[in-house]
């Protein structure tokens, strides 16, 4: 064991107990499962044996190219994602960044030229004191040893938009509709570029389309999505 593990052991995202390797305990992994098999553009969970493009996919095809999510959102994992952006005493719980990473790190694609983080508007940035996408894509970058910097400034909210959660599908892309865009400086960084725009949880995947089709509107290349976990519809 080493000095650092010494003095900061790795903690359960969910539970806080100790935990090696980092992520989540033997007894909250327990409640952890896997995406797959899942539909191969935007990861929801199939009751299929083998991965198919489901029907929401075939009929209107996302602006991005496809979505990497390994686990399904509920039990610990949603305890810990929960405990991330709200659990401590400014709203968060900043330090769940690395043990979360460690869980998405290995599923992150490597063919990409620049990792992008869903951002807050500045106004919930000024509350909740830190961005967790940006975090996350941090940890998880360094996690999974990609060359590829992180750009915390390739994509901004321009509007401040109402909370996803509790919206429906229709209601949840109306509300992220234009939010998004590429600042004139930031452009040339994004043309022509592979993105991985990294996000916590896919849930309808209208935030990430809208984020999408703000980085193709400014010239990149393709844009894929990676999120911790994938909410049902």
């Amino acid at each position: 064991m080493g000095l650092l593990e010494l003095f900061f052991p790795d903690l359960c995202a969910a539970c806080g107990a100790l935990c090696r390797p980092a992520g989540l305990c033997e007894r909250c992994r327990e409640s952890l499962y896997p995406t797959a098999p899942c539909c191969p553009v935007c990861a929801l969970p199939e009751e299929t044996p083998a991965p198919v493009t489901c029907r929401r996919c075939r009929r209107a095809p996302p602006p991005f190219a496809r979505v990497v999510a390994p686990w399904r959102y509920g039990g610990e994992l949603a305890t810990a994602v929960r405990r991330f952006k709200y659990g401590g005493e400014r709203g968060g719980t900043q330090e769940l960044a690395h043990p979360l990473a460690a869980l998405l790190a290995p599923a992150l694609p490597r063919d990409v030229d620049l990792v992008v983080p869903v951002p807050l508007h500045r106004s919930r940035l000024r509350r909740r004191g830190f961005s967790q996408a940006g975090l996350l894509a941090v940890e998880a970058r360094r996690a999974a040893g990609l060359a590829a910097p992180v750009d915390h400034g390739a994509l901004e909210r321009r509007l401040a938009t109402a909370e996803q959660a509790g919206l429906t599908r229709a209601a949840r892309e109306q509300n992220v509709a234009g939010a998004f865009a590429v600042p004139p400086d930031a452009a040339r960084r994004v043309l022509g570029r592979r993105v991985l725009l990294v996000d916590d949880v896919l849930t309808t995947g209208a935030t990430a389309a809208a984020c999408a089709r703000a980085l193709r509107a400014a010239g990149a290349a393709e844009v894929v999505v990676a999120a911790l976990a994938r909410a049902e519809n």
